[in-house]
C-alpha cells in the first residue's frame, strides 16, 4: 500500500525528544505495516470488517465477507456482517458528534467555496489532486483556528456508497467521514493528520506552522487488483498512496526549532464519472516518523 519511507539514519548520539506530544510510529513497525499492506489494500478505515491479511481496527477478529475479498471467487456466497464491538461503538459515537457539512460548505465553486486551496487544474486528474490535497492538508498554521481547517476539510469532502470504502458506516453519517478520518487516532499508529485541540493550542503558543515538500503519489497495487477483479462498484472512487516530508517550525524558549517528519497515508477520492471533479472521501492508515531536528537540543 505505502512506499517504504526513509528511516532514521543510524547515529551514536541519541536524537533529542521531539518537543510536541504527537506520537510517532517506530521504523520497524512501519516496515511491518508496509509489508502487510502490499499483500492487499486492506481498507482498514472506520467500522470495516477484517480483510484476510490485515488486522481490523474496530471489527471482531473474523474473516471478511468473501464478496469483499479480491482473492475469492466472484460467485462466493456472502458472509453475515459481524456485529460492532465496543471500540466500534465508540468510533460510531465520535462520528455522530461531528457536525454534518452544511449545504454552503458543499458548494464547490464560486466565491463562497470554503474548501482547501487546491488549483482547479489539479481537480481534473486523481494523481494531481492527491498531491495537492496532501499539501493543503499537511500545511497547517497553528496560529489560526483549528476549526477553520476542519471546516475546509468538510467542504472538500464528499461521500461514496462503495462497500469496500465505507464498510459499516451508516449512510446518514458518511458525509462526516472526511473530518472524522483526519482527526481519528484509533486507527493506524495512533497519530491524526490534524492535531487535537489541546496540541493545537500548545503549538499555537509556540507560533508553530508546517511546510510540506517531496510529495509523492502512487496507486496501491491492491486497489488496482480489486478494480481489475471487478470488486469496486463505484466507477468514480479511487485510492492513492501518498508520502511527504513535513517540517514543523516553532519557537521554544525563544529559539527557533524545526522538526522534520516523514508522513505516509492512503486516501480515497471520488471523481469522474460520478462527480465532475475530484473530491476527498476518507483517509486511511496515517503514519508519521520523525527523521530529523534542527535547533536547540
Amino acid at each position: 500500500m505505502m512506499p517504504v519511507l526513509r528511516t532514521r539514519a543510524a547515529s551514536t548520539r541519541r536524537p533529542p525528544r521531539p518537543p510536541t506530544r504527537r506520537r510517532l510510529i517506530s521504523a520497524s513497525a512501519l516496515v511491518a505495516l508496509v509489508l502487510v499492506s502490499l499483500v492487499w489494500f486492506g481498507l482498514a478505515g472506520p467500522f470495516r470488517a477484517a480483510a484476510p491479511t490485515t488486522v481490523p481496527p474496530v471489527a471482531p477478529a473474523t474473516a471478511a465477507p468473501p464478496s469483499l475479498d479480491p482473492s475469492s471467487p466472484p460467485n462466493a456466497p456472502p458472509v453475515p456482517t459481524p456485529p460492532l464491538d465496543a471500540a466500534a461503538h465508540r468510533q460510531l459515537e465520535a462520528l455522530r458528534a461531528i457536525p454534518a457539512p452544511s449545504k454552503a460548505a458543499r458548494n464547490t465553486s464560486g466565491d463562497s467555496y470554503r474548501g482547501l486551496k487546491i488549483p482547479a487544474e489539479a481537480r481534473q486528474q486523481p494523481d494531481l489532486y492527491a498531491a495537492a490535497f496532501a499539501t493543503a492538508l499537511l500545511t497547517q498554521d497553528y496560529r489560526t483556528p483549528r476549526a477553520d481547517l476542519l471546516d475546509a476539510i468538510a467542504a472538500e469532502g464528499t461521500k461514496t456508497a462503495e462497500p469496500l470504502v465505507v464498510g459499516l458506516v451508516p449512510p446518514e453519517l458518511r458525509d462526516r467521514l472526511p473530518v472524522f478520518s483526519v482527526t481519528d487516532t484509533t486507527t493506524g499508529n495512533g497519530v491524526a493528520a490534524v492535531p487535537d485541540a489541546a496540541e493545537w493550542s500548545m503549538l499555537a503558543a509556540r507560533k508553530a506552522y508546517t511546510s510540506v515538500e517531496d510529495v509523492r503519489v502512487s496507486e496501491p497495487i491492491g486497489w488496482t487488483n480489486a478494480v481489475e477483479a471487478g470488486r469496486i462498484t463505484d466507477p468514480g472512487i479511487t485510492a492513492r498512496d501518498v508520502t511527504a516530508t513535513v517540517t514543523l517550525h516553532q519557537t521554544v524558549d525563544g529559539h527557533p526549532l524545526s522538526t522534520i517528519t516523514s508522513v505516509a497515508f492512503t486516501a480515497n477520492f471520488e471523481g469522474p464519472p460520478t462527480l465532475p471533479t475530484w473530491r476527498f472521501v476518507t483517509l486511511v492508515q496515517y503514519t508519521a516518523i520523525q527523521t530529523g531536528q534542527m535547533g536547540p537540543s
